[in-house]
């Protein structure tokens, strides 16, 4: 009796015990499927982050688009990028044992050594400093976006300019934003005009930035690019001034502007509205005036009339602008017609440029960036180029005295 109860008491002991243990074996269990997801959730993010460089032309179109590695925060390319965008017939030797390799193209030799920053270039003898160093990955050669900044103007004779948070690299020929005649850029006198001040602040973000000061300072910071250029400019407000349309209109006429460029930021009800937006002075856009016999309006439809004299030329200024501001951003910019009171009485080409929403947390963060801030004054600098470029040969109408 004794020894069945034994024996049946240690057979409960055993499946107690063995229950334990299971119950003990599900955690672990879980920690490990968990471990592997984590794993491999890291590994798909890796993949999909390792980004592609897009190489295009003046206009935005793709040139190319390739496959890149990220290492260390830098990207680099492979060596057969180099066939892809600067010469089809390019060539390459690679030294495992020592790390070095040569690159033959356009009658040049160009000689590396991974995680060497030097690079040198015969028979021209020139010696150039990447600011990343080539490396290898998985035994092969890399060369990092620097190496594509630098070489290409040498090589094929270009402009080259990075976007390294899109990872595009923009590829231009340098007559295309420069001005056939160089001299013609003398005789040329661009308004820029900063929306607001004094008093009227424009629009307000919810961290206290003020549109009338994000637009004088890129204003300024504008006119002191475009004069590098060779051209005129004139600020209608140079400091936190309350100005009049009269008078911005007054300054523009006084200095025999040719290009009117209104700048202001943006605000909506929505804080998803985000972006840069460019607007043109035409009647014919989306909003017309109600239909009234009084004087006064009819007298303002006729302002409105008048700059539309011009409205083929600031059409072709705002798409100079799109295309050298689409580089900074991923959503394409639009351009939008409306009769702008802003604009009337401008006689002369006139686009309202709008930097941004202040409304929205993103756009306010960039625009508190001074390097995005410059990167666009850089792109409205190529717009005036590419436009002035463009109307070499054309003659403006005389305004109309007074």
């Amino acid at each position: 009796m004794t020894t069945t109860k034994t024996t049946h008491s240690t057979a409960c002991i055993k499946k107690i015990q063995e229950r334990c243990v299971n119950r003990d074996a599900v955690p672990a269990k879980i920690g490990a499927l968990f471990l592997c997801i984590l794993v491999l959730a890291t590994t798909l993010k890796g993949i999909a982050q390792a980004p592609a460089v897009r190489f295009i032309d003046a206009d935005g179109k793709t040139i190319a688009e390739v496959s890149a590695h990220h290492q260390d925060e830098q990207v680099y390319l492979p060596v057969d990028a180099v066939k892809q965008v600067i010469d089809p017939r390019a060539t390459h030797q690679y030294n495992h044992p020592r790390k070095r390799l040569t690159l033959k193209t356009k009658g040049r030799e160009i000689r590396l050594q991974m995680g060497k920053s030097a690079i040198s270039i015969e028979p021209d003898g020139q010696t150039l400093t990447l600011a990343t160093p080539p490396i290898t990955l998985a035994q092969q050669p890399m060369l990092p976006v620097d190496f594509f900044i630098q070489l290409l103007p040498i090589l094929n004779n270009v402009e080259v300019i990075y976007n390294a948070n899109l990872n595009r690299l923009q590829i231009r020929s340098k007559r295309t934003w420069t001005p056939m005649e160089t001299g013609n850029t003398q005789n040329w006198t661009i308004i820029i005009d900063p929306g607001h001040g004094g008093p009227d602040h424009g629009c307000a973000s919810s961290t206290g930035r003020l549109e009338k000061n994000i637009v004088l300072t890129v204003a300024k910071q504008l006119q002191e690019r475009i004069k590098q250029q060779g051209i005129q400019v004139h600020l209608t407000r140079e400091t936190d001034a309350q100005k009049t349309h009269f008078e911005r209109i007054q300054i523009a006429k006084q200095n025999q502007g040719q290009l009117f460029l209104s700048l202001h930021c943006d605000t909506s009800f929505s804080p998803h509205e985000k972006g840069i937006r460019i607007y043109l002075n035409n009647p014919k856009g989306k909003i017309r005036f109600p239909n009234t016999t009084k004087p006064a309006l009819i007298g303002q439809q006729l302002k409105v009339l008048a700059q539309v004299n011009f409205l083929k030329q600031s059409q072709d200024f705002a798409q100079a602008l799109q295309t050298e501001l689409n580089f900074l951003t991923e959503t394409p910019i639009k351009i939008i017609d409306l009769p702008l009171i802003a604009l009337s009485e401008t006689y002369m080409p006139a686009v309202v440029l709008e930097l941004g929403y202040l409304s929205n947390v993103e756009d306010v963060a960039k625009l508190s960036n001074a390097e995005y801030t410059a990167s666009v004054v850089e792109a409205i600098t190529r717009a005036l180029q590419r436009y002035i470029s463009s109307i070499n040969q054309y003659t403006a109408p005389t305004a109309p005295e007074e």
